[in-house]
């Protein structure tokens, strides 16, 4: 599969790994040399997968017991080409928002819910090809997605309109909810 040519700009570079480039919290930065990198399968995703060999802050070679550390494999997060400065990758129709974990509590769903959906919107729900005449609260459809993050598998897109949201689970059915205007 052909990378985008910010991808393709990665192999070779020594990047600084912190917490916003991978989502490990806690984690104390290091450098990595990227020896490898390609993109996802997941056309929605705007995730990196990259392998190196790993230096500490100052440079030198991180070292374990066998020797130096090389193949370390790192995912950067969505918005990777921003903080590193690289060029943007190429428009997608739609962009990962959540992925559905059993381990988050019902508190974690109900945050992650309330910061992906107007509350204050109307939706109107698409199941398949079935679309309901009923237009739906925002707390609701809040409510839905929350509930949804609670399966493993379950993914929350947002279209490139940058409004309409999808809930897919790992079989490819899935459920749109868009705005209506003016409700």
């Amino acid at each position: 599969m052909e990378q985008p040519e910010a991808v393709r700009a990665l192999v070779g570079q020594t990047i600084t790994v912190t917490e916003a480039l991978s989502g490990m919290p806690n984690s104390r930065p290091y450098r990595l040399r990227i020896t490898e990198a390609e993109m996802t399968s997941d056309p929605a995703s705007g995730i990196v997968h990259v392998t190196g060999d790993r230096f500490r802050m100052d440079g030198t070679p991180a070292i374990r017991k066998r020797g130096p550390v090389v193949g370390t494999t790192v995912w950067l997060l969505d918005g990777w080409t921003e903080i590193l400065g690289l060029p943007d990758l190429p428009p997608r129709e739609w962009k990962l928002e959540a992925c559905g974990l059993p381990v988050y509590s019902e508190h974690q769903r109900a945050g992650i819910a309330a910061r992906i959906v107007d509350l204050g919107a109307a939706y109107r729900v698409t199941v398949g090809d079935v679309g309901e005449d009923q237009a739906v609260p925002g707390d609701e459809v809040a409510r839905q997605v929350a509930d949804a993050l609670a399966e493993n598998g379950m993914r929350v897109d947002r279209h490139a309109d940058g409004v309409t949201l999808r809930l897919r689970q790992g079989n490819g059915s899935h459920m749109v909810l868009r705005p209506v205007a003016g409700e």
